[in-house]
């Protein structure tokens, strides 16, 4: 059974917060040069991701396990508004292992920071675009 996981939206980090544009992530501008093509082939987000976290650790013992789940689960097609299919086109191609990530603990909420790879420079849901070395 797959983790329910939702990318927690983030405002224009270039403007102030009270933008009412919002979108799932940023690119990293950083140098990851420990991430295969980085660059040319690969790009890192930086996102946060929302769960039930205390019921994955249930399900799951270690974080390692609960953030590839995640992963797994926001690469899967989302099913479209008008009937039971599945839409084509993905909206994330998230590799399956994450370049970094932590646990946040957020007054009573807990959630996953996340650096996660993908394989396009430019992506509508993230702010900013990949950098080319």
């Amino acid at each position: 059974m797959m983790i329910e996981c939702r990318l927690r939206k983030v405002a224009d980090p270039a403007y102030d917060s009270c933008a009412t544009l919002s979108k799932d992530g940023t690119y990293s501008q950083t140098m990851h040069w420990g991430v295969k093509g980085y660059g040319k082939k690969s790009w890192v987000v930086s996102v946060k991701i929302d769960l039930d976290y205390d019921k994955a650790k249930k399900q799951f013992n270690e974080d390692e396990k609960i953030i590839k789940e995640c992963i797994k689960f926001l690469n899967t097609p989302q099913k479209s508004k008008y009937g039971k299919h599945r839409m084509r086109k993905l909206l994330y191609s998230f590799e399956p292992l994450p370049h970094t990530f932590k646990v946040l603990r957020e007054e009573d909420k807990t959630m996953l920071s996340a650096q996660l790879v993908i394989k396009e420079q430019k992506n509508k849901h993230f702010w900013k675009t990949g950098p080319v070395v």
